[in-house]
């Protein structure tokens, strides 16, 4: 068999994998959102701010339904730049619910001392806090501050980036700025963890059987997307016509794969299942006190 010919029988292979991958994605990315809404509305307990999960699980399904468009016909500009700025984008959303899972711990251990401890309320939250180095307030609002600020910058990126396309110029620009906003995530993300990690570890005996599950289940996420960080920020850091851009299966392994583990994990360690709404709001009324107090 000729080589052209062998070269034609492979490339309509990959296009094979790339179309099942991205069918499968969009499935298990679809269940996996519906089983989010349901989670959220459905439990006792409703933690409103993991809709952020919904949010970035349409992103991502979005994405993928450019995959699978492109790997019909790749001469198509939409389904191209739909699916480079949406899966970019998309896991900022579940960062913010990693952020979120985290304060909301930090607010339970101060409402448990409340009940246990018979001192003003200001010395107990400051018991509450011990080995953590933020609030369940500042794990809040720096986190999904800096969340926001990656966001912006994946968002403008990928505007910059289809202008430039539309203009028949290579989108080196908006590249770039998606690039500062995927490395600011990833930074942002390890110094989380970083921080998690030092608090879990000094007060593990504090939580219950069912919210160390939840930690795990938080640090397992959030491993899962500081992985497909460090691969899309090798991938632009390449540019488009990169090793890592040009060969699709790095993105089914790297960006797919690690994305979707991040959603279902939290449909198994739904914070609905295991935080108390009650209890999350005495830590904030404890957390508003200390301030007046200040």
């Amino acid at each position: 068999m000729s080589r052209p010919a062998l070269l034609g029988i492979s490339r309509m292979l990959i296009n094979t994998l790339l179309t099942a991958a991205a069918a499968a994605f969009i499935g298990l990315y679809g269940l996996s959102t519906l089983l989010h809404v349901v989670q959220t509305l459905g439990y006792k307990s409703k933690v409103w701010w993991m809709l952020v999960f919904v949010a970035g699980g349409i992103m991502e399904i979005l994405g993928w339904v450019g995959r699978l468009q492109s790997s019909f016909d790749v001469t198509k500009p939409t389904p191209y730049l739909m699916q480079i700025i949406t899966l970019i984008i998309a896991p900022a959303w579940f960062s913010a619910g990693c952020y979120a899972v985290t304060g909301a711990l930090v607010r339970l251990i101060v409402a448990s001392e409340i009940l246990l401890a018979s001192e003003t309320v200001l010395k107990i939250h400051r018991i509450g806090r011990q080995g953590s180095r933020l609030s369940a307030r500042a794990y809040t609002i720096l986190f999904v501050a800096c969340d926001c600020i990656s966001i912006a910058l994946q968002g403008v990126g990928g505007a910059t980036a289809g202008k430039e396309a539309d203009r028949g110029q290579s989108p080196e620009k908006g590249r770039a700025i998606m690039l500062a906003g995927i490395l600011f995530q990833l930074l942002t993300m390890c110094l989380f963890l970083f921080l998690s990690i030092q608090f879990y570890r000094r007060r593990w005996r504090d939580l219950d059987r069912h919210r160390r599950k939840l930690v795990w289940g938080t640090m397992f996420a959030s491993l899962c997307i500081i992985a497909r960080g460090i691969f899309r920020t090798a991938e632009l850091g390449e540019g488009w016509k990169g090793f890592l851009f040009v060969h699709e299966i790095f993105t089914i392994d790297l960006d797919g794969f690690p994305i979707v583990l991040c959603m279902l994990a939290f449909n198994f360690v739904h914070p609905g299942m295991t935080l108390d709404i009650e209890e999350v709001s005495s830590g904030e009324t404890v957390e508003k006190k200390e301030a007046n107090v200040a």
